[in-house]
């Protein structure tokens, strides 16, 4: 008997796949959990409580977010021929592209969209390379790395805040956050390196 998968998981991991298929053509499962993540982050900058997104992450060994609800999900996609394998990579085949846009006119899965749309547009406004390593080497991720749990983002929401006053977001805007969260960790990473290597 096969494990109920979780519907926000489900949902989460055919959008972020068709999007990263549609921006990059073609992705790797850990991408969809770390596209996840990100989108999770937004969802909490917006003043949402985070236990509310439906599932938790946790660091796996290779550094990246995990979450065990979109792993099964994206077995499960796997196995249904949604998502089809190539070389190294996924696509997101006919099946899970209608399979997609049926579950994206669900009202309870909607109102995801606008969270995972900002944390995918990144890889179209800022180089896909840039975005990765920003993400990975941001502090919760590292933070979380240490102490073996589920990654706790609740630093995160205020720093966001605050570079988004600082560059004039309009409210309800969550593309220019996403950007600017992910050029902020960029040159804090550069700095970082650079006191390293002075």
């Amino acid at each position: 008997m096969s494990k109920q998968v979780n519907p926000e998981a489900f949902f989460d991991s055919l959008s972020i796949g068709y999007r990263l298929d549609s921006f990059l053509e073609g992705f790797k499962l850990q991408e969809i959990n770390l596209f996840s993540y990100f989108s999770s982050i937004l969802f909490g900058y917006q003043g949402n409580n985070i236990s509310d997104w439906g599932y938790k992450y946790i660091i796996d060994s290779d550094g990246y977010p995990f979450s065990d609800a979109l792993n099964e999900a994206s077995s499960r996609h796997i196995q249904n021929g949604s998502f089809e394998k190539r070389k190294d990579y996924y696509v997101v085949s006919g099946r899970g592209t209608t399979e997609y846009l049926t579950f994206k006119s669900l009202e309870s899965l909607v109102w995801r969209e606008k969270f995972i749309d900002a944390a995918c547009t990144t890889n179209i406004l800022v180089p896909y390379s840039q975005t990765l390593g920003a993400l990975l080497q941001a502090p919760d991720l590292q933070r979380s790395k240490e102490i073996e749990d589920w990654l706790d983002q609740s630093g995160i929401y205020n720093k966001i805040s605050q570079i988004s006053e600082a560059v004039g977001v309009p409210t309800g805007d969550l593309i220019i956050p996403a950007v600017s969260w992910i050029k902020y960790l960029t040159i804090e990473e550069d700095a970082h390196d650079k006191s390293k290597n002075p």
